[in-house]
Order: structure tokens, then C-alpha cells, then sequence
């Protein structure tokens, strides 16, 4: 019976990865758009929140300077005039002084989402008809931009959403959490976008008409949440105003990760799923097959244990090593990595299983200093302690 029953929830497991490799692969060149459909080129303010010096931050900022579109601007945020990445910034507009750029800022805020708070303020200075969000941790193919726009002239979409390809991988840490954007990441939201319909958007890159922000009053309307990437999605969905996407892909460098940080953000998340879409995040423990195996083969012992653990592992890092030469060819060809990456796979999926526990017992992440207490559909509220810090 336990052998059976097993068997059958492991076959579900497997379906799901299954999917969600078979969607990333597919979709790995782009949903066929490109740029080259473009008849106006409606001008766009690239919003750039940036923060201290992410791996590669320079090449990253570099690719927007790069872009091959004839009307676009930069405006990046930062904390405070002492940030280190200004320097990187000011090097970069110097070397491309025909790119209208521009350093704004902001201040940090303690009440409200940190990142819609420099938004809203680097908004008001945007003088593009389209809004496109970037974090600095991704880097952009000269295309990029007007394959995004592209897909909104051609389908008339008021958010575009980019999926995420990560890269990079030198530490330990960074092979984890590469596997993990290439597969857990990107593979769920294509697969949730391509056969259930389901319109996921991830922040690292939207693409935003401004006339359409502006019926809600602009980013400040999403500043009580800290998942604001996903409720704009919701709330465009149910606001009738149609999101979409082309598969313009965005890569995310991670290079210097350590495993602590991988814990951490895979830890927030965690907290932000389980509140957004609590009934879908008790069956993520399903898409965890090598996990399930652990807990069936102690259960049987012996012989057949072991053949389910080891036929789950290999089948598991089978699909993973799949998605990640497809999607991953620069890491792909480190033999270090390619042979690290079966313990980087078992150790994610520990870890993955360890923070899927953690928001059962807590409500409150960390993030960039603060605590921050989170409710139904990540909901913010700062804790008094965070305030008085950050006030000091």
C-alpha cells in the first residue's frame, strides 16, 4: 500500500517538474515576437530601483545603456547621494552621455513598500508613455526592448511580463539558486501562464503603460503590499485591463550567492506565497519529489526504498540538468559547476523544504534592514522595533 501510494504521488510530482522543464525549454527563444513588427516606437522611461553593488552590476546597468531603440531614458533610484553603486552609474553616463540618464534620490521609506516608495518618486520625474521596470540584477539583450513593446503595440497589453534566466555560477550558493530560478522560478509561471491561464508577473521585468497606471494613481496605489508585482497582476486582471506575455527573456547574474542568502530569500518568498495563494502553496510540498522520496523510502526501508530514492533522485536531476543546458548555456559549460550541480540539487531541495515550513510559524521577513509583519495578500505592516532603528 505505502509502495503504491508512493509511487502514484511521486508520478504526480514528476508531472509537474516535468511540465515545468518542458514549458522553460520551449520557450527559452522568446514566444516568436520580435522587434522588428514595430511600426511606432512610443517613448520609455526604464525605471531602475538600485541599492548598494550587485554580482556584475556594472555589465547589468551597461545592457539598458546598450538597448537598440530609437526614444528611450533611464532613471535610476538609489537610497542615498553615498551609495556606492553612484560611482558605477556616473561611469556609465559618462561613457554614454547620448542616453538621457538620470540619478534620483529617493530616500528609503519605513511605512510602505521600499521599492513602489522609489518608484512612485522616479514616476513623477518619467516623462515616457511606457514604464519599464528593471532591477539591477538582470542584464538585457539589445532586442530586449523592442520585442517588449512589440508585444504591447500588438496585442495592446498594459503590463508585459519578462520571464527570468539566471547565470553566473561560481560560489556554491549561486549554483543553487541559479537551478532554482531556471526551474522553480521561471518553469512554474510559464507552465501557470501557457496551460492554466493563470497571469503570474514577477517584478524583475514589467513593461508598463503609463495611462493605465495612472487610472489607479500610479505605483503609490500598490505601496501597502509587499508582493506588488503580483497584485498589479491581480488587480490588472480583475480591472479587465489586459497583462501578457512574449517570453522576452531577462538574465538575472548570480555569481557570489552564499547558501545563507539563498535560505533567506527563499524564506521571504515562502511567506509572501503561503499569503497570497494559500490553497496552491499547501500543494507546493508535491512539487518536491526528491523530499517525498526521503519520507516514502523511510517509511518502506530496504530494498524498495532505496529503489524509490534512487530513481527519484536520478529522474529529478535528470530534468534539472535538462532545463539548465537549455537554459543556462554560459554555466553549462563550467565543468565545475556541471559536476556540482547534483549536490546543489539536493541541497535546494532540503532547503526548499526546511523554508516551505517556515511561514506556519511566522509571519514576519527581513527585508533590506526593516521587519516587516505581513498579512492576507502580503499585506505590510513594519514592526515598531524596525521603525525605531531606522528612525535613529
Amino acid at each position: 500500500m505505502i509502495l503504491a501510494t508512493s509511487i502514484v504521488i511521486l508520478f504526480v510530482s514528476f508531472t509537474a517538474v516535468s511540465f515545468y522543464t518542458f514549458y522553460t525549454i520551449k520557450y527559452r527563444k522568446g514566444d516568436g515576437l520580435t522587434g522588428s513588427r514595430l511600426e511606432d516606437f512610443p517613448s520609455v522611461s526604464i525605471l531602475e530601483p538600485v541599492r548598494n553593488i550587485d554580482d556584475d552590476v556594472e555589465k547589468n546597468i551597461e545592457s539598458l545603456f546598450l538597448l537598440d531603440y530609437p526614444h528611450f531614458e533611464i532613471l535610476f533610484g538609489v537610497d542615498t547621494d553615498e551609495d556606492p553603486i553612484i560611482d558605477i552609474i556616473n561611469k556609465l553616463r559618462a561613457k554614454y552621455p547620448e542616453i538621457e540618464s538620470r540619478i534620483i534620490v529617493t530616500g528609503h521609506s519605513s511605512v510602505e513598500n521600499p521599492k513602489i516608495y522609489k518608484l512612485a518618486l522616479m514616476e513623477s520625474a518619467a516623462v515616457g508613455d511606457l514604464f519599464w521596470v528593471c532591477d539591477s540584477n538582470i542584464r538585457v539583450e539589445t532586442d530586449t526592448l523592442q520585442r517588449l513593446v512589440n508585444e504591447y503595440s500588438t496585442n495592446n497589453s498594459k503590463i508585459i511580463f519578462s520571464p527570468v534566466r539566471a547565470t553566473g555560477s561560481s560560489s556554491f550558493g549561486s549554483i543553487i539558486e541559479n537551478s532554482y530560478f531556471n526551474l522553480f522560478l521561471s518553469g512554474s509561471v510559464i507552465t501557470a501562464w501557457k496551460l492554466f491561464k493563470k497571469q503570474i508577473v514577477v517584478g524583475k521585468s514589467m513593461l508598463i503603460e503609463k495611462e493605465t497606471l495612472n487610472h489607479f494613481g500610479g505605483f503609490g496605489y500598490f505601496k501597502d503590499y509587499l508582493a506588488e508585482d503580483y497584485m498589479m497582476g491581480e488587480t490588472y486582471t480583475e480591472s479587465k485591463f489586459p497583462i501578457s506575455t512574449n517570453c522576452t527573456w531577462v538574465t538575472n547574474f548570480s555569481r557570489d550567492t552564499s547558501i545563507k542568502d539563498f535560505y533567506y530569500r527563499m524564506e521571504r518568498w515562502a511567506k509572501l506565497r503561503f499569503r497570497l495563494e494559500f490553497h496552491f502553496y499547501l500543494l507546493e510540498i508535491v512539487l518536491n519529489p526528491i523530499i517525498l522520496a526521503l519520507f516514502f523510502a523511510a517509511g518502506m526501508g530496504g530494498t524498495k526504498g532505496f529503489i524509490v530514492l534512487a530513481s527519484t533522485l536520478l529522474l529529478k536531476i535528470s530534468l534539472e540538468y535538462a532545463n539548465f543546458l537549455f537554459l543556462n548555456p554560459g554555466d553549462s559549460k563550467k565543468f565545475r559547476v556541471l559536476l556540482l550541480l547534483p549536490f546543489a540539487i539536493l541541497v535546494k531541495d532540503i532547503i526548499l523544504f526546511v523554508v516551505y515550513l517556515a511561514p506556519f510559524f511566522s509571519s514576519t521577513v527581513n527585508w533590506r534592514g526593516g521587519k516587516i509583519s505581513i498579512g492576507k495578500k502580503t499585506l505590510i505592516a513594519f514592526s515598531q522595533e524596525s521603525l525605531l532603528c531606522q528612525g535613529a
